[in-house]
C-alpha cells in the first residue's frame, strides 16, 4: 500500500474522495437528493467497519428520472431535434448507459454520505458487495472499509534522552590530520624484504587436502586463485584477507615465492562453507610497496585551503565537533522516537501493519544475505525473522499515523525548495539530469513520498529539540575501527 501524503483529522474528505470507486474520467454531478439512505455500521475490528446501505425505491426511481432527463438534453435521435426526443425513446435507446450511470452514482453518493454522516475516515478503497440494484426497488449494498485509528495523542515534548558530551581531544585532531595525509600518500616500490605495514601485490593458488577451495565452496573463486592481488601486511593476526596470511610474507622480496598455511576461522561469514578448513597457499610476491605520507607543513595545509598548519588544525577540530554534534543528535532522535512509541498501544489497520511487516522482513533478509546466510538458512529462520520484525513493524505503523498529527499540531510545513533540494541531491548521487529525475518521480507519483519523508524528519527533529536532555560521557571508541585500507571481498 502506498503511504498517503498525510493522515490528518481535517483531511478525511481528501482521503475519502480518493477512496471512492470511479468508472468515469469525468464524474457526473451529485444527484443531490440522497437524504433517505439508511446506514447500519458493524464494527468488524478496531480499524475495520462494515457499512450496510439501504436507499428507498422512490429515490432510485428519482435518480433514473434525473439521469434520463440529462441524457435527453444531449440526445440526437433520428427524426427529432437535439434534446426534443420523447423521454421513453431516450430511455430505451440509452438504457444500459443510464443504468450504469445511475448505479455508480448512487453507490458513490450513498457511500460518501454514509462516511460524512458517521465521521468515518477510510484509508483504502472499500470492498463493495451484495449489491441489489434495480429500477423500482430499494438499493441495498455492503461496503467494508479500513479506517484510520482513533487514539489519544501522547505527550511528545519533554521526552527523556541521553546526549553524549562533545569532546574533541588533541589525539582526535591528530588522527584526522593523519587521515588527510593518508589521502595524499604515495606508495613507493621497494626492492627490500617485506615489512609490517607494507603493501604487497601477490599471485597465489590455494588448496585444502590437495583440492581447490572451489570444490568446497563454488563461490570462493577469489580465495582459490588470484593474479596481482593487493594486500596490506600485518605482523599480527589482524588481516583483511585471512587471519595470519600476510604476516607469513614478512621478509619476502619481490619475485620470491612462499608457502603460506592458514586455518579458515570458525567465524568467517563471507564463506561459511570454508570455516575450519586448513588451507595451503603457494604465493609469489610480485611487488613490495611502502606507504609514504606527506609531511604536515604549511604547504600541505594550503592544499586544503588553510593558511597554515595551525589553521588546518582549527578547521579539523571544528569539523570533528560538527560531526560529533550530528551523531549526538542522531542518538537523541533515536531515543525520543523509542520513548514516544512506548507511550502508545492503539490498534492499526491490518493492511498498514502488513505492509510495514513486509518492509521490515525484507530488510532483515537482505541483512542476513549480506552476512553470508544461504536461502536455506533464511527459510529455516523464517518464523524467527517474522517474530523479530512484528514489534518493529507495529511501531512503524503507529508512527505512520502519529507523525502527521504532530506535524499538523506544530504547523510543520515542507517548502518546494526543500523538496527540490532533496531531488537535486538524489539526481547527483545517481548521475542523472535533475529535470529528468523530477519528471520520473512525478510520473511515478513519488514527489509526495519525498515531501512526507522531509516532514517526518522535521517532526522527529522537533521532538528531539524539546527533549529533556541528560549529558553523558561519550562511548569508548571501537578499537576495531582502524586500518581499513585495502579491504577485500572473499568471493
Amino acid at each position: 500500500m502506498k503511504r498517503p501524503e498525510a493522515i490528518k483529522s481535517n483531511e478525511a474528505l481528501r482521503f475519502l474522495d480518493a477512496s471512492l470507486p470511479r468508472l468515469y474520467f469525468e464524474r457526473p454531478p451529485k444527484l443531490g437528493f440522497i437524504v433517505n439512505v439508511k446506514v447500519e455500521i458493524i464494527e468488524l475490528a478496531p480499524c475495520k467497519k462494515q457499512l450496510r446501505f439501504e436507499l428507498p425505491a422512490e429515490d432510485v426511481d428519482a435518480a433514473f428520472a434525473k439521469v434520463t432527463s440529462t441524457f435527453r438534453k444531449q440526445a440526437n435521435l433520428p427524426g427529432y431535434r437535439k434534446g426534443k426526443a420523447p423521454e421513453a425513446k431516450v430511455a430505451a435507446q440509452f438504457a444500459d448507459k443510464i443504468q450504469d450511470q445511475v448505479r455508480e452514482q448512487l453507490l458513490n453518493d450513498c457511500y460518501r454520505k454514509g462516511l460524512e454522516d458517521n465521521k468515518i475516515r477510510p484509508l483504502l478503497q472499500p470492498e463493495v458487495e451484495e449489491v441489489n440494484f434495480k429500477r423500482g426497488e430499494a438499493l441495498n449494498f455492503l461496503a467494508t472499509v479500513e479506517t484510520a485509528p482513533d487514539f489519544e495523542m501522547p505527550e511528545y515534548k519533554g521526552l527523556p534522552a541521553k546526549k553524549p558530551k562533545l569532546e574533541v581531544a588533541d589525539a582526535d585532531v591528530d588522527n584526522a590530520l593523519n587521515k588527510l595525509r593518508e589521502g595524499r600518500a604515495e606508495y613507493k616500490e621497494q626492492e627490500r624484504g617485506t615489512q609490517a605495514g607494507d603493501y604487497v601485490v601477490v599471485s597465489f593458488t590455494g588448496t585444502s587436502d590437495g583440492k581447490p577451495l572451489t570444490d568446497f565452496s563454488p563461490t570462493a573463486r577469489g580465495m582459490t586463485k588470484q593474479e596481482n592481488f593487493p594486500l596490506h601486511v600485518h605482523a599480527d593476526e589482524h588481516d583483511h584477507f585471512i587471519p595470519g596470511f600476510t604476516k607469513q610474507l614478512i621478509g619476502a622480496k619481490p619475485g620470491e615465492e612462499r608457502t603460506v598455511t592458514v586455518t579458515i576461522p570458525d567465524e568467517f561469514p563471507s564463506q561459511p562453507k570454508l570455516q575450519g578448513l586448513n588451507v595451503i597457499y603457494e604465493v609469489k610476491v610480485m611487488q613490495v610497496k611502502e606507504k609514504v605520507l606527506p609531511e604536515l607543513t604549511d604547504e600541505f595545509a594550503k592544499s586544503w585551503e588553510a593558511e597554515s598548519v595551525e589553521k588546518l588544525r582549527e578547521g579539523v577540530r571544528d569539523d570533528l565537533k560538527s560531526n560529533q554534534e550530528g551523531e549526538a543528535m542522531r542518538v537523541v532522535r533515536a531515543q525520543v522516537h523509542e520513548e514516544l512509541m512506548k507511550k502508545v498501544s492503539f490498534a492499526v489497520p491490518e493492511p498498514v501493519q502488513q505492509n510495514e511487516l513486509r518492509i521490515v522482513v525484507e530488510s532483515m533478509v537482505r541483512t542476513r544475505r549480506a552476512g553470508g546466510a544461504s536461502e536455506e538458512d533464511i527459510e529455516k529462520a523464517k518464523e524467527q525473522i517474522t517474530a523479530e520484525a512484528n514489534p518493529i513493524a507495529m511501531d512503524r505503523a503507529r508512527w505512520f499515523f502519529i507523525h502527521p498529527l504532530i506535524a499538523e499540531t506544530e504547523k510543520v510545513e515542507v517548502s518546494r525548495e526543500e523538496v527540490l533540494r532533496v531531488i537535486a541531491m538524489q539526481a547527483q548521487q545517481m548521475g542523472k539530469d535533475p529535470q529528468q529525475h523530477v519528471k520520473e518521480l512525478a510520473d511515478n507519483n513519488q514527489i509526495s513520498a519525498i515531501q512526507n519523508q522531509i516532514r517526518e524528519q522535521k517532526v522527529i527533529e522537533l521532538i528531539a529539540e524539546h527533549a529533556e536532555i541528560e549529558l553523558v560521557d561519550p562511548p569508548e571508541p571501537d578499537p576495531a575501527e582502524h586500518d581499513h585500507d585495502h579491504g577485500h571481498s572473499h568471493g
